[in-house]
């Protein structure tokens, strides 16, 4: 079947709107159901590359084998299961589905459940499998709807609607998930601009109304910022006392903080109330330490029990730094000695990590929070949020900060014999050349109490009542853990593995994947030499892009805005590059000389130099060393894709490569962040042998079934 260029200029220019809006589908989709599923469902809170990669495999598949009659009648299907199995997650028991073993994931444990360990296994990989199954039905039918307009537009002209579609993607999300809108607003938006597309399916259009309104279910005390969904529960105050005293903060399901008045008016007058006493004495422990501080930093600041704690000890100012701005605005209208409000606290909606690279300012205390954040940094990265606060390189950054004697301590909710509390201990220890002094505190069971950390001038302070010292028995340990560092930063990794709980569904969908594939005949197709290029080219993109993550979130923190940034950046580097080659296609030879420069260049360079930079000059200069491998890979693909017989199933191929590269972007648990530079290249080396011997002129793409240019 062959397809006519020849058509009129309005028929051009709907078939242009129509590609743009359905690339922009796929690419706002994939970031909705990433962020929702892993907000209820908590086990893709900490699995978040499986969705991306279900995603990537899902829109691939649909583009190389279109949008055939059957899976349009499975869609009302997928649409009702995917997102009310999300809605619906905690009445169906999906919201703490345990993982099969606690190695990575603080939280998780059999022996909590009294459930026969076999049973949570079968049901962990049932649960987990069966969602990712139903994702990728869903992309199938919206990679079918690109394929089938970008089957009608010349190759470059297509691609470059197709980057230009799903780079709106990326901004409009980014936009709308920096106010506090609900998921019921993220998933309406998606399905008003995908309606065109289904107007002769009532059943795909009844799926969307039934699946607007169950999300749009009035949700008490409930709101989203860019990284949580933010729960605030009032406790009730004692008797006599007008206002509550207490709250309970929750995100994404799970207990993360309370908010207390720890006030001597409210203390003297219900010592036994809600807070206790042990709350009050784990908040002034820094100050039964250290008297009287006069400058006083606090990272993971959160809704202000700490600022609070710092105002009734008399310090002279605080600055309290919190990541989430949703957070900080309920400690500001909720916290009742309302520490926020005070003339001596300036407040910084900031990364912790990300501040102290910045600051100038000297501190005589500096406090890390309780500060767990619950979530994965990006759905490119295997790395959690906080990881880079906790890592050697951190510790060091906050020991810059310190004036002469001034002290350090540091809050994590752990146990006393736990390699989390070891590996803190050990490399706290290495930042400052000593050990600190580490005590166990009850405070708090609903976060499993905690461990406190003491290093700098109140390290070797008196005794200190109410807490147990711990500090011999972690000195004594036999327990050899890895130090947590900026090329290593898994602090709730036990040792150099990929976790059981990851690898079973890894291994899973892989097998999945692949007698999908061989139904549909493309795997004989992959192992043709052009479709290897594409292959690996698509693979050795998305480890680019999750080096670049990691990298800038080292930089400028890790934030929602510099992820939206790095992916942004992506899509406009390798539309720069097809404009490039419909203009003039540069050779081939000399782009792969460039990238493999620029990949070699990127995988040595200390990234750590361009510190010393002014704002404006380290933007740049990162901006340069991330993106310029993009282009010229960028440029090498479009110059593929232009001789490709047929560009729908050609960028498919490349999708299914990005499937490959999520997964083993997970070996950097075992070797560091550094191997994802190394595997880059080897993938794009693949992809330059296989472009040598097989001319992208062999129409080797081709599916039975699937339309084809002539």
């Amino acid at each position: 079947m062959g397809v006519a260029y020849g058509v009129g200029s309005g028929q051009q220019t709907r078939t242009t709107v129509k590609l743009f809006i359905a690339s922009f589908l796929a690419l706002y989709f994939e970031l909705v159901v990433i962020r929702y599923l892993s907000t209820e469902i908590r086990v893709f809170a900490y699995l978040k590359n499986l969705p991306l990669i279900a995603s990537f495999f899902g829109i691939g598949l649909g583009m190389i084998v279109g949008r055939p009659r059957k899976f349009r009648l499975v869609f009302p299907g997928a649409v009702l299961a995917l997102f009310l199995l999300i809605v619906f997650s905690s009445p169906l028991g999906l919201t703490h589905i345990p993982f099969p073993s606690g190695d990575y994931f603080v939280w998780t444990s059999f022996e909590r459940q009294g459930i026969p360990p076999i049973v949570l296994v079968l049901r962990y990989w049932t649960c987990t499998t069966a969602i990712l199954a139903v994702l990728v039905g869903f992309f199938v039918v919206l990679g079918g709807i690109v394929g089938e307009q970008l089957q009608r537009v010349p190759a470059l002209r297509g691609y470059g609607i197709n980057l230009a579609g799903s780079m709106a993607g990326i901004i409009i999300f980014t936009y709308i998930s920096y106010w506090d809108v609900s998921p019921a607003v993220w998933i309406l938006i998606g399905f008003l601009v995908a309606i065109p597309f289904f107007l002769r399916d009532p059943l795909v259009i009844l799926s969307f109304v039934i699946v607007v309104l169950a999300a749009a279910a009035p949700q008490a005390n409930t709101y989203w910022s860019p990284y949580y969904r933010v729960t605030l529960q009032a406790v009730e105050p004692p008797h006599g006392w007008s206002r509550p005293a207490a709250y309970f903060l929750t995100v994404n399901h799970d207990f993360h903080q309370k908010i207390v008045d720890l006030s001597d008016s409210f203390i003297s007058r219900y010592p036994e109330a809600e807070p206790n006493r042990s709350a009050r004495l784990t908040y002034g422990l820094p100050y039964q330490l250290f008297p009287n501080p006069g400058r006083v930093l606090v990272v993971g600041a959160g809704t202000g029990n700490d600022v609070a704690a710092a105002l009734r000890h008399g310090v002279d100012h605080v600055d309290a730094v919190e990541i989430d701005p949703v957070i900080l605005d309920l400690g500001r209208k909720y916290h009742p000695e309302r520490p926020y409000d005070s003339a001596k606290v300036t407040l910084f909606v900031d990364d912790a990590r990300a501040f102290f690279k910045k600051a100038q300012a000297k501190y005589d205390l500096v406090i890390f929070g309780f500060l767990d954040a619950e979530t994965m940094l990006s759905a490119f990265s295997s790395i959690r949020l906080d990881n880079y606060v906790y890592t050697l390189e951190s510790f060091r950054e906050a020991r810059r900060l310190l004036n002469e004697n001034a002290c350090l301590i540091l809050y994590f909710a752990t146990r006393p014999a736990h390699y989390i509390t070891q590996r803190l201990f050990d490399t706290l220890t290495a930042a400052f050349g000593q050990p600190p002094r580490a005590y166990f505190i009850g405070y708090d069971s609903a976060g499993g109490g905690g461990a406190v950390f003491v290093e700098g001038g109140a390290r070797d302070g008196g005794f200190v009542g109410g807490f147990s010292d711990i500090t011999d028995q972690l000195q004594r340990s036999s327990h050899s853990v890895t130090l947590a560092t900026d090329h290593w930063p898994f602090l709730y990794l036990p040792r150099r593995t990929i976790p059981v709980s990851i690898l079973l569904i890894l291994v899973t969908f892989l097998i999945g994947a692949r007698r999908v594939l061989r139904r549909t005949m493309v795997i004989t197709s992959l192992g043709r030499r052009e479709n290897l290029h594409l292959f690996a080219l698509g693979a050795g993109f998305l480890l680019l892009e999750t080096k670049a993550v990691t990298e800038l979130s080292l930089l400028f923190g890790s934030t929602w805005v510099v992820n939206a940034v790095v992916i942004a950046a992506f899509l406009m580097m390798a539309l720069l590059a097809n404009a490039v080659v419909t203009v003039r296609p540069p050779s081939r030879r000399l782009s792969y000389a460039a990238l493999f420069l620029m990949l070699v260049f990127g995988t040595v360079f200390p990234y750590s130099i361009l510190e010393a930079l002014p704002s404006e000059g380290k933007v740049s200069a990162a901006a340069a060393i991330v993106a310029l491998p993009v282009f010229f890979s960028g440029l090498i693909f479009s110059s593929s894709l232009s001789g490709a017989p047929n560009p729908a199933q050609a960028l498919g191929i490349n999708l299914l490569g990005a499937v490959v590269g999520g997964t083993l972007e997970n070996l950097v648990m075992v070797a560091g962040t550094p191997v994802l530079g190394v595997i880059a290249i080897a993938l794009y080396t693949l992809s330059a042998f296989c472009l040598r011997k097989a001319p992208m002129k062999d129409p080797g793409l081709a599916v039975p079934g699937a339309p084809t240019f002539h």
